[in-house]
């Protein structure tokens, strides 16, 4: 699979380079954390799990968002996502997207996704995502990491 390249336009601000590649990832205008859940009640549309797919992610990494079969079928029904599913789409792609503005970029920001963290029990940051508290915790370390700490 193709990884599609970004470039953000908020260089500078790593916020805005976070909203600018939320944008990219959800095909739609994010301006703050208030259209992040106005969107999830909304329902995103099922092509967010071919973009973060196109990031890098397996299927079997984003079959927590969705699994493969009821994917399938709302792909042939023409449906968007469920607001639970919409929820953890936006919530994988919040953290795709914080990952790749604290690393600079895909490559690194995925091998650092991937890999076991001491900080999680030896559990990747993408496993953490699963659940709402561990994707709180995963946030928090990308936060830590870009203002500096070695994590």
């Amino acid at each position: 699979m193709e990884t599609i390249a970004f470039i953000p336009t908020g260089a500078g601000d790593p916020r805005r380079t976070e909203f600018a590649f939320l944008e990219h990832l959800l095909a739609s205008r994010i301006r703050g954390d208030a259209d992040l859940a106005d969107l999830a009640h909304e329902r995103v549309d099922v092509d967010v799990i071919d973009r973060l797919s196109a990031q890098g992610l397996k299927a079997d990494e984003l079959t927590f968002i969705i699994p493969r079969r009821t994917l399938t079928h709302r792909r042939q029904q023409h449906e968007r996502l469920s607001t639970e599913e919409s929820d953890r789409a936006i919530r994988l792609a919040r953290i795709i997207a914080q990952a790749h503005a604290a690393f600079g970029g895909n490559d690194k920001a995925m091998r650092w996704l991937r890999n076991p963290q001491n900080r999680f029990a030896g559990r990747s940051a993408l496993v953490m995502a699963g659940t709402e508290q561990g994707a709180r915790l995963v946030e928090e370390a990308l936060v830590q990491i870009d203002e500096g700490y070695f994590a």
